[in-house]
């Protein structure tokens, strides 16, 4: 295997690559409720120790997390994904709010639906997003469905979360007027299907509401040339899209493929974001610390499964290539940013 800053193989000569397909759990068919807000425990308006108590009747397949290099993964889905479930992943992942809160200056989505009534948040996570809206919307009903159990134990009581695969079909058709998605790159096989699933369980003129992050990086100083570990880390990645089928760099397309799937009044909001507190003007040089410190505390854990599984590389290959990007996003000088895709589209009143 050559080293990371050798030139990268072109995506049309590396052989096909079949992603592990993970045993689905046969005994949970249908979505797992594993929190039940209208538990008779419920204090304060919160909800703790019901979480525990169910949580522990979840199959042990669930719960025995998967152990890669020192990190865990899920067990339960149809696709294996490339993020780790553990604390110092859970830390960055609400890390990730602020900065996506802060981009949207305190919103939680741009559909234009408010007050929503039922919120389906697809690849929950830590709950995080989930949470703050069953906050924002106490009369809403908040669902966020994930393959792990790792939100936290004290949740509003509107707030539910499950157990849950976005990429099979889920059956909940015409039930919620907003779907949320976020940093779901790289974990879906076909997008259009991925859209037309939530398609169908939005009701007539509800919103899907999507935000994605572009992988590839510029300068607004100077082209990066070939060599530059950032254009190295984009190229390594299109070529990880093309061998595994989960495609890293959607952002860009995600407009179309909501399309394709039906909805209509699609939006695309597509934000030059800096990474670094190199900008002058005092919003931007916030934005781009947060943007910064999202990126620098979540680059192995983005890249570390991905490169060991599908471009097999070793160990101190992807620490090389990871400590090259972290200290390039560090240095002011190089004047780093990239796009943000905010997207979202509605399903007509009407069924077409």
């Amino acid at each position: 295997m050559a080293e990371p800053g050798a030139p990268v193989v072109a995506a049309d000569e590396v052989p096909a690559y079949s992603a592990p397909t993970l045993d689905p759990t046969a005994p949970v068919a249908a979505p797992l409720e594993f929190y039940n807000a209208g538990a008779e425990d419920v204090d304060s308006g919160y909800a703790g120790s019901t979480r525990e108590r169910q949580a522990s009747t979840l199959p042990s397949s669930i719960l025995n997390y998967r152990k890669e290099n020192g990190r865990t993964y899920h067990s339960y889905g149809s696709t294996e994904h490339w993020g780790p479930n553990d604390e110092a992943a859970k830390d960055q992942q609400d890390l990730s709010h602020h900065f996506w809160t802060l981009l949207l200056e305190g919103q939680f989505y741009l559909a234009p639906i408010k007050p929503p009534k039922k919120v389906l948040d697809l690849g929950t996570g830590t709950g995080i997003w989930a949470i703050a809206m069953g906050d924002e919307f106490p009369e809403a009903t908040i669902i966020g469905t994930d393959l792990s159990p790792i939100q936290p134990s004290w949740v509003p009581p509107n707030c539910h979360f499950e157990i849950d695969d976005f990429n099979k079909e889920y059956g909940r058709e015409n039930s919620y007027d907003l779907v949320h998605t976020r940093e779901l790159l790289g974990t879906i096989p076909n997008w259009v299907d991925f859209f037309k699933k939530a398609y169908a369980a939005l009701e007539p003129g509800g919103w899907i509401d999507c935000t994605e992050p572009g992988i590839k990086l510029t300068s607004t100083h100077y082209a990066l040339p070939a060599t530059h570990p950032w254009a190295m880390w984009y190229n390594i990645f299109i070529a990880i899209d093309a061998k595994s089928g989960l495609a890293f760099d959607i952002a860009p397309r995600l407009k179309s493929a909501m399309q394709e799937a039906g909805f209509v009044n699609v939006v695309e909001k597509k934000t030059n974001v800096p990474i670094g507190k190199w900008p002058k003007d005092k919003r931007q040089k916030e934005l781009g610390a947060w943007n910064q410190l999202r990126i620098d505390t979540g680059l192995r854990d983005f890249a570390e499964r991905r490169l060991k599984t599908v471009m097999e590389w070793r160990n101190d290959e992807i620490l090389v290539l990871v400590a090259k990007c972290r200290a390039s996003v560090q240095d002011p000088r190089e004047g780093l940013c990239h796009n943000i895709y905010h997207v979202y589209g509605q399903k007509p009143e009407k069924d077409l």
